[in-house]
């Protein structure tokens, strides 16, 4: 059976290494800078989360044999015009079938903040946020260096912590198990909990985190998320619950 729920998540980002979100934008010598609120401080942006976070769940939804299309496949993208869809498109939306989760930008804890102040001034030491670290461009073909092109960046401190919010509304099957929800809302938290990186240069071991859910409200009633995630073996239902919905 669907359902349509209201739901709220808190959830706390701490990094276990530099990272670096960027603007874009160069500025002095600096070629790669990071992005900064209005009042100079550092955030994760909220599409990146976002991003960062279906590419989780849809690995897990694939480890329980569930469909996920992949939206760059020309015959894959067709499923997009059904009004069936599947569990992830339910939870972040596709182009035809738009999402009604909102992921608001992570912003800096206020204890963080407080690293930057002086004595008497505030955001005294903002520049100490970042770090600037050299880079080269290495060539694929030959594995060296590329001539000409050296560059600067800028990566946050490793250990600072952001908080962010997930809110809206989420369609989706009814959750059989001991929780009240949907299937959607499951894969949902157990995709939060198995961030491990976001941001540029991951490869090169920048951006590892660890995301912890600090609340979570269904239509308004507050819910433990460690009890979700002890129901993470049911999402091996949703292709059943999909089938009898069918039949």
């Amino acid at each position: 059976m669907l359902r349509t729920d209201r739901i709220e998540v808190s959830y706390r980002l701490k990094f276990e290494a530099p990272f670096h979100f960027g603007t874009g934008l160069r500025s002095g010598l600096i070629h790669r800078t990071v992005s900064r609120d209005a009042e100079g401080y550092l955030y994760v942006p909220g599409s990146t989360v976002k991003g960062a976070l279906r590419e989780h769940c849809e690995y897990l939804a694939r480890f329980f044999e569930l469909q996920v299309h992949d939206p760059h496949d020309e015959r894959s993208a067709l499923v997009e015009f059904k009004p069936d869809q599947d569990i992830i498109d339910r939870v972040f939306g596709s182009r035809f079938h738009p999402g009604r989760l909102y992921f608001d930008d992570a912003h800096l804890m206020q204890e963080d903040k407080e690293y930057f102040d002086g004595i008497n001034v505030r955001k005294l030491y903002l520049e100490r946020q970042v770090q600037q670290r050299t880079q080269v461009s290495i060539s694929r073909l030959t594995g060296a260096a590329q001539p000409g092109m050296l560059y600067s960046g800028e990566f946050g401190l490793r250990y600072l912590r952001f908080e962010g919010e997930i809110y809206g509304l989420l369609r989706g099957f009814e959750f059989p198990g001991s929780q009240e929800g949907t299937y959607g809302l499951l894969l949902l938290v157990a995709g939060l909990r198995s961030l491990a990186r976001l941001g540029a240069n991951r490869s090169n071991g920048a951006g590892k985190v660890t995301c912890e859910i600090i609340s979570l409200r269904v239509n308004g009633k507050e819910q433990d998320p460690r009890g979700w995630l002890e129901e993470l073996d049911a999402l091996g239902w949703y292709r059943e619950e999909r089938e009898e919905m069918r039949s």
